[in-house]
């Protein structure tokens, strides 16, 4: 971490509730050199973070530091989507985001990309935006759709936590609960549990996150989408790197951001935890939301019991931490973006759908049952699905036909 990278991390460690003198100990600097740069932040902006004698440079020239900063902004970007631990994005309007509140003045995100075409890190020739429509599963009633997403966030010591939010489409309703890890079985626990309060989906929204797909492994199967087909739930992976497309749980993050964790300066998990379930409770009986007709969620919800579509999932339903759960008949769709070739990258595997697709939405549908994989295209939201294209999907572990009592979970052996 060189200089510059030190003093704009002081200031937004403290800008996020760390004590000033956890973050000058942690950096390895005195409390008046903080103070220092804070009081030139607030004066100059970016101007501030940079030694007088370095700012000779001319007015439409963007300062090497500011260069160097969004490079490295984009490189551990990349780095983190690779690892598979962040999918907010890669492109130029990304990395202006994630630069946002460290300095007053930011260049507009051309700049960016110009800059990042310079260094070498995108192609010279942007890519053109998406020709097509990008399917999205339908929520008309109550339980149709539920959007699920994984948001992590330090404590002031240092330690990581993972609110697991789900959010009911038709009715903005929410689940969450708060754990200090983000395993496949940790998810599985949540799924449950948001299952037995809420009663079980017709489709199961998540984006990429490993905890959700399983891994890199091609054809693979994780305990995730084992447990939604297990329970006879579809399961709808967004496109890759488009947070947007999961944006009802997007939104319920940013407003417990709001409403929650920016007015609190949590220490340990167990302070967390014993303030979560009074904030869910109140933005479900309290929040009103004109989306819903300036209803509640708890309004918009009513009682889904009396549909006839309700699923419930019995409270007492319980699984081992050690099963393997079978593959089991049902339905998995999966949205991709094809690149500039044509290319679409499906559970771990590239096929290619021939140029003529080049930057089309691409929704595949796969039957465990049938080991097949089926590809469409929809030109616009009024037009049904038109099939393109048909692959084997082989597996290397037999599929067990769906049952409604979940009898292959319970087995003897």
């Amino acid at each position: 971490m060189n200089e510059y990278e030190r003093r704009m991390e002081a200031i937004r460690r403290v800008k996020q509730g760390e004590k000033v003198s956890h973050v000058c100990t942690a950096l390895g600097r005195s409390r008046s050199w903080y103070y220092k740069w804070a009081a030139r932040f607030r004066k100059h902006g970016r101007d501030g973070f940079v030694d007088r004698r370095d700012q000779n440079q001319g007015p439409h020239k963007t300062a090497e530091w500011l260069c160097a900063l969004i490079i490295e902004t984009r490189d551990r970007l990349v780095k983190q989507a690779e690892a598979g631990e962040s999918f907010v994005g890669i492109d130029a309007k990304e990395v202006l985001r994630q630069l946002t509140g460290l300095t007053d003045e930011l260049p507009h995100w051309r700049t960016v990309h110009r800059i990042l075409v310079e260094a070498g890190r995108v192609p010279a020739n942007r890519e053109r935006e998406p020709v097509n429509y990008c399917p999205r599963p339908c929520a008309e009633v109550v339980n149709d759709v539920h959007q699920i997403d994984i948001w992590p966030r330090i404590l002031m010591g240092g330690q990581r936590i993972n609110f697991f939010h789900l959010v009911d489409v038709a009715s903005w309703y929410p689940f969450g609960l708060v754990c200090g890890d983000k395993r496949s079985k940790t998810v599985r626990a949540f799924l449950l549990a948001a299952w037995q309060e809420l009663g079980l989906p017709n489709i199961a929204q998540f984006d990429n996150e490993m905890s959700f797909t399983g891994g890199r492994w091609a054809h693979r199967f994780g305990q995730t989408v084992r447990l939604c087909l297990a329970l006879g739930v579809q399961v709808w992976f967004i496109p890759t790197y488009t947070p947007k497309r999961n944006g009802f749980v997007e939104n319920f993050h940013s407003q417990c951001n709001r409403f929650f964790w920016s007015r609190h300066s949590f220490q340990t998990l167990a302070e967390v935890e014993a303030k979560y379930p009074d904030f869910l409770c109140t933005f479900r009986q309290e929040h009103v939301l004109p989306a819903i007709a300036g209803q509640t969620p708890a309004q918009a919800r009513g009682k889904p019991q009396n549909e006839t579509n309700y699923r419930p999932l019995p409270v007492d339903f319980c699984l081992s931490p050690q099963l393997r759960l079978p593959i089991v008949s049902g339905l998995i769709h999966c949205v991709r973006l094809a690149d500039r070739h044509g290319h679409v990258n499906i559970l771990n595997r590239k096929h290619a759908l021939g140029k003529a697709y080049a930057r089309h939405y691409v929704l595949a549908k796969i039957r465990p049952e049938e080991q097949q994989m089926i590809l469409y295209q929809q030109p616009d939201a009024d037009t049904p699905l038109q099939c393109i294209d048909a692959f084997p999907f082989p597996l290397s572990e037999p599929v067990v036909p769906f049952d409604p009592t979940f009898s292959y979970l319970f087995a003897d052996g």
